[in-house]
């Protein structure tokens, strides 16, 4: 009798603390593509593993590992902005293939990966999640 009483009061504790351990928040994700933002490269383009605009980017892949995906990193010289610069190597670099201009993580630079240069002229990388991103960084990875 004692045994089913003291097994009953750990199970009703036990079932207490789970449904107190459902309201406990989650880590932020601002771009719902499965990858917290303190560890996210791209914390408002999708590049993890739910995303959907950059699916083939879903590694998280940073290819000049200056802490910025690919998708939210058109500063293909590292010098803080995309600017007519980073335009003209995309295209002295159009179809070759595992360069820093492989915004989309497809596998080569092509007409895709103009045409996003293209509509982020002007722009800074980012943002990160990274403590350690800056456009001159250098093997700036997610822990």
């Amino acid at each position: 009798m004692i045994r089913n009483i003291i097994v009953l009061g750990c199970t009703a504790l036990l079932t207490i603390g789970l449904s107190f351990g459902a309201f406990a928040g989650a880590a932020p994700d601002s771009d719902a593509d499965g990858v917290p933002d303190a560890y996210d490269n791209c914390t408002t383009t999708p590049n993890g593993p739910t995303a959907s605009t950059f699916p083939l980017c879903s590694g998280q892949q940073d290819s000049s590992t200056n802490g910025y995906g690919n998708p939210c990193d058109t500063d293909v010289n590292n010098d803080g902005a995309t600017g007519a610069d980073d335009l003209g190597i995309v295209l002295t670099v159009l179809g070759d293939v595992g360069t820093t201009s492989d915004f989309n993580c497809d596998g080569a630079v092509g007409a895709d990966d103009l045409g996003h240069i293209l509509t982020q002229l002007g722009t800074v990388p980012g943002p990160s999640g990274l403590a350690c991103a800056a456009p001159t960084a250098t093997n700036c990875q997610a822990s």
